[in-house]
């Protein structure tokens, strides 16, 4: 899901900004499914805090992405500790 965006948003800019905050919602909300549309909006929160504290911006998108998409709650807490450590 998140392969094209995070290829381009870090070809062409360093920063995150608002129009990777969208396309990243985007794509979050249609991977996620109904049920888990509702953790796209704190994740994103959390990828500008933690890009703003420095942390990786492709680690915390990919992370975020098995977040959402985890199919176990297992699945779910991997990819919060390595959210966590981007």
């Amino acid at each position: 899901m998140l392969t094209l965006f995070v290829g381009s948003a870090c070809a062409d800019s360093a920063q995150w900004n608002e129009s990777h905050k969208t396309n990243f919602l985007r794509a979050c909300r249609r991977e996620a499914g109904y049920e888990k549309q509702d953790l796209c909006t704190p994740l994103a929160q959390e990828i500008d805090i933690k890009i703003k504290q420095g942390g990786s911006q492709t680690c915390l998108l990919f992370a975020a992405n098995e977040i959402a998409t985890a199919a176990e709650p297992q699945q779910s807490e991997r990819a919060r500790e390595k959210f966590d450590n981007c």
